[in-house]
């Protein structure tokens, strides 16, 4: 065995997977099979949000090995994932992987995104659909606001660096916390997920708070995953008070003034109004209802925005 694979051997990553009724099309039996499968040694750590399939039986019946961790509500995607997050760093983690139920990892993609880490940047192998024929919907809207050369790379010089800038600024499109790959120092600088946000929107918070501790975030297209679902997942819970959460992730925003919030939230109103009169969904009283939800939130948005100033643990 050589050096560098002696180093990924006693490397110490631990999978973070949240599962919901994961039983759907063995999602969650593939995933974890997949990670067995990787070259890479991990150990997978599975919460359950109170799963009401056979999930809670199933997973560690077949999978003795995983750290399994069910709770008896519905704590959202963050919170989740915040508890794996803490075991992880309670026993000695060096990285995490942040892996969606419904996802697979390339058998080699973490000994290639390892081989290009530098211990202090979020990585993300190419992010594929569930058959792995095209690149997820998410993940190629992302791309549009990476480095320029890796459309140059693909489609002119047919050679691929190792990796290259994700998105890191803006509000829409950054890249989907399906999967991850994060450094343990990353975790110990800024910490986990806003408990503001249940399920959608969490990734994209963090994201501005990458950006406000420049963090680097680097996508290796070498690496792959593949991610079986639509452009949302689960399109009903996406739109289910979308104004809501599109608003709260503005105001959280620790990179924009109070005016740059009032823009995005005049725009956000602006957006929604032509979508919903487009789809014949128009309702007045939304965007009314919205600005009143938020505005009882004021306390807790004012305390995580100094929270997600300060650098150490946040949430864990």
């Amino acid at each position: 065995m050589s050096k560098k694979e002696l180093k990924m051997e006693q490397t110490k990553i631990f999978a973070i997977i949240v599962t919901y009724n994961a039983m759907r099309r063995n999602w969650i039996e593939k995933c974890l099979v997949s990670i067995e499968a990787s070259t890479v040694p991990m150990t997978a750590i599975v919460i359950d949000n109170g799963s009401t399939d056979e999930t809670r039986s199933f997973v560690p019946q077949r999978f003795p090995n995983t750290v399994w961790l069910p709770q008896e509500k519905n704590l959202g995607f963050g919170q989740a994932n915040n508890l794996g997050m803490r075991y992880a760093l309670d026993h000695g983690a060096d990285y995490v992987l942040l892996l969606n139920q419904d996802a697979t990892i390339g058998q080699d993609a973490i000994e290639k995104m390892l081989a290009c880490s530098d211990g202090q940047t979020l990585l993300s192998p190419l992010q594929l659909n569930g058959v792995g024929s095209q690149l997820d919907a998410g993940f190629k809207k992302c791309l549009m606001k990476c480095e320029n050369m890796l459309f140059d790379d693909a489609l002119v010089s047919n050679a691929l660096q190792a990796t290259y800038s994700g998105p890191v600024k803006g509000t829409g499109n950054l890249l989907p916390a399906a999967c991850w790959l994060m450094p343990v120092a990353v975790l110990k600088s800024i910490g986990g997920f806003n408990p503001l946000f249940f399920q959608y929107g969490e990734d994209d918070n963090y994201f501005q708070r990458l950006f406000y501790h420049r963090i680097p975030v680097r996508i290796c297209p070498k690496a792959t995953m593949c991610h079986d679902r639509g452009e949302h997942g689960n399109v009903q819970t996406y739109n289910n008070k979308k104004s809501r959460r599109l608003m709260l992730r503005t105001a959280v925003d620790i990179n924009l003034s109070f005016a740059g919030r009032l823009k995005e939230w005049l725009q956000i109103i602006k957006n929604s109004y032509t979508s919903d009169l487009r789809r014949g969904l128009y309702r007045p009283g939304d965007s009314l209802s919205a600005m009143f939800w938020l505005l009882g939130k004021v306390g807790r948005i004012r305390q995580s925005r100094t929270k997600e100033r300060s650098l150490g643990p946040t949430w864990l």
